[in-house]
């Protein structure tokens, strides 16, 4: 090079390249520190421990990550609306808007009279029925009491148990008593039967002893007249008399097989009664179950709606637009009759996260949420929590995205501290931010850089 290059600030500086025909030469530089100022010095170690600083902050401070998902306040968050099943009268009305109230606590009540009704007829329907069922069993065991023991005859003092009990005790003897008559009508049947025989069979040992002795005297005559000593009309004559003892024998001996018989069917006829009531017992034993039973889901089904007489609050908050104003008014089955804006519930928000974030959220996390209607007024973030992430992707029908669905509670009271003013409503707009793994800004940096280098050694 034709010139000489010098530094800034010296008044001569040595050469450093020169020209020569025959080539370039460097020369060695003679050293700074003598010729640097103090200020240079400052600076070069400003910038040393700035770099050295920032450098160890960037790999040690740590950075929380989110997860950012847009979506919506779900319904579950907004006032409550009570409704009554049946409907029915108003006869008071227990609370004013903007009434505080706590979960169970009664707002409005209705007319009883014809649940009241209701049940008290079920009631006693049951009672004769347990009663029934009571005397059945007794009566299915041969037994000589009846055990009242279901629930609804435990109160002997009621003038409706004690009649039920007292027309069951009184059917009892009743039949009991029908059962033994003809049983005993049955028995004494019997018992003239076997008397019958005791004589047929008394008059048979005494037609078999003659029989006996004119067969005996029958040998002699005949033994007399073949001789010629006795006369043929005396033989024909106990021959005749042995004729009529065999025919009063067979006579006597037909009449005790007849009177036998008719005691095994008598017998039977016993029997049978027996066999014939317990058939009764038993179908009619099925049917009082079957009404009983029946008869106590309706005595449950009523006194559920006794106990709906009495609308409740199904949560504690503060009581909102109430529909009725006076007594009298009728509330039609399934109206609304006022608002309940919950207190202490959480408020749910349902987010929608991309399917290559999921692998970064659980239940559990936590994180914040922050309500775009209320930006201009106040950017304030409101802690949260992800309470469940859909089990699998979800496909929007409209758009066609794909999607989890996460829902995400936040404290109503944390809510209330920071924005008092505030009100949500079901299908308002929000934005999550759901808090991942902590990493350092030198990690954020290098993120890329080594990712394209895994990427590019993985392929190579």
């Amino acid at each position: 090079m034709a010139g000489e290059l010098q530094v800034a600030g010296s008044n001569k500086l040595p050469d450093v390249v020169r020209s020569h025909r025959d080539g370039i030469r460097l020369e060695p530089l003679p050293p700074l520190h003598h010729d640097l100022r103090p200020s240079a010095w400052i600076g070069i170690a400003t910038v040393i421990v700035f770099f050295v600083i920032g450098g160890g902050w960037a790999a040690t401070a740590p950075l929380s990550g989110a997860i950012i998902a847009g979506g919506l306040v779900s319904p579950e968050s907004s006032r409550q609306t009570v409704q009554h099943l049946e409907g029915g009268i108003i006869r008071e009305i227990r609370v004013r808007e903007g009434d505080q109230v706590e979960a169970g606590q009664p707002l409005v009540t209705l007319q009883d009279v014809s649940a009241k009704s209701d049940l008290g007829t079920l009631t006693t329907r049951l009672r004769a029925l347990a009663a029934t069922e009571a005397r059945l069993r007794a009566e299915r065991l041969d037994g000589d009491t009846i055990n009242f023991d279901h629930t609804s005859l435990t109160d002997r003092k009621d003038p409706e148990v004690r009649a039920a009990i007292e027309q069951q005790i009184h059917q009892f003897k009743t039949r009991r008593a029908n059962d033994q008559s003809q049983a005993s009508i049955l028995t004494q049947r019997i018992a003239q039967l076997q008397k019958q025989i005791d004589g047929a069979e008394q008059q048979l040992v005494g037609v078999r002893r003659q029989k006996d002795l004119i067969r005996e005297e029958l040998r002699g005559v005949k033994e007399l007249f073949e001789k010629g000593y006795e006369r043929k009309p005396r033989l024909l004559e106990l021959q005749r008399t042995e004729a009529g003892l065999l025919g009063t024998e067979g006579e006597l001996q037909s009449r005790v097989a007849r009177s036998l018989e008719q005691i095994g069917e008598t017998r039977l006829e016993i029997n049978n009664i027996r066999v014939t009531r317990m058939e009764e017992v038993d179908k009619e034993l099925t049917d009082v179950l079957a009404k009983r039973n029946e008869i106590e889901q309706q005595i449950q089904q009523s006194q559920d709606r006794l106990t709906r007489t009495q609308i409740v609050a199904p949560v504690a908050g503060t009581v909102l637009d109430i529909r009725y104003k006076t007594p009298g008014g009728v509330i039609r089955p399934g109206d609304p009759v006022l608002d309940i804006v919950p207190a202490k519930d959480k408020l749910i928000v349902d987010a929608v996260l991309k399917p290559q974030d999921i692998d970064e959220v659980r239940p559990k996390m936590r994180g914040y949420v922050v309500f775009p209607a209320y930006s201009q007024r106040t950017m304030m973030r409101v802690p949260a929590v992800v309470e469940t992430v859909s089990a699998d992707v979800l496909t929007d029908q409209r758009s066609g995205e794909r999607h989890y669905k996460v829902k995400v509670s936040i404290d109503r009271d944390e809510l209330t501290r920071l924005d008092p003013q505030i009100e949500l409503v079901a299908g308002m707009p929000a934005e999550v931010y759901i808090t991942t793994t902590e990493r350092t800004l030198l990690q954020y940096v290098l993120k890329p850089f080594l990712q394209v280098v895994e990427h590019s050694i993985r392929e190579s």
